[in-house]
């Protein structure tokens, strides 16, 4: 029986463990030599932050009606945008419009849903979240929200910008 002693084990380890290494070693250490797909870009996880955010504060056009939201209004259309403001007048129960801030002078902009807008009173702060249409025409919104308009209610309002609404919201009036 032969006796193998420790030394020797050891050393025998040794010398596995650096065969091991060395036939190992090129493939665990290779560079990846696979190329990047075409398009995609590094970025770390702070830029996709970044981006994330970036993306979020662009979100829909929004802000309170007064001129600078008309103008970017007048590009938008087709988009989202929430709007704040006071009721201005109310036209039938799917149907009102909103006043521009006191420090404007906008015309109103007309607001309509496919839901009625119960509550809602001229001097109301609302908010607004809807679809911008540039071009008021009668028969094409109440195609577009599912109710029957009066024609006549609408006639000044061709051709003027709205909304379709998707939500509106009774705000906390100023003084309470």
């Amino acid at each position: 029986m032969r006796r193998i002693s420790h030394r020797r084990l050891r050393r025998g380890s040794i010398t596995a463990a650096v065969v091991a290494v060395v036939a190992l070693g090129p493939s665990a250490c290779a560079e990846d030599t696979a190329e990047p797909e075409t398009g995609v870009e590094d970025a770390t996880g702070e830029e996709i932050v970044e981006d994330a955010l970036e993306a979020e504060q662009a979100g829909p056009l929004g802000g309170p009606y007064d001129s600078a939201f008309l103008e970017e209004l007048r590009s938008a259309a087709g988009d989202d945008v929430v709007v704040s403001a006071e009721v201005d007048e109310i036209l039938s129960p799917s149907a009102f419009t909103i006043a521009g801030t006191d420090d404007t002078a906008v015309e109103p902009l007309l607001v309509i849903g496919a839901t009625e807008f119960a509550d809602l009173e001229p001097g109301v702060p609302v908010q607004v979240a809807g679809t911008v249409q540039l071009a008021f025409d009668v028969a094409a919104a109440e195609e577009a929200v599912g109710v029957d308009l009066d024609d006549a209610l609408f006639e000044g309002l061709a051709a003027e910008p709205y909304l379709v609404a998707d939500d509106v919201d009774v705000l906390p009036s100023a003084g309470g």
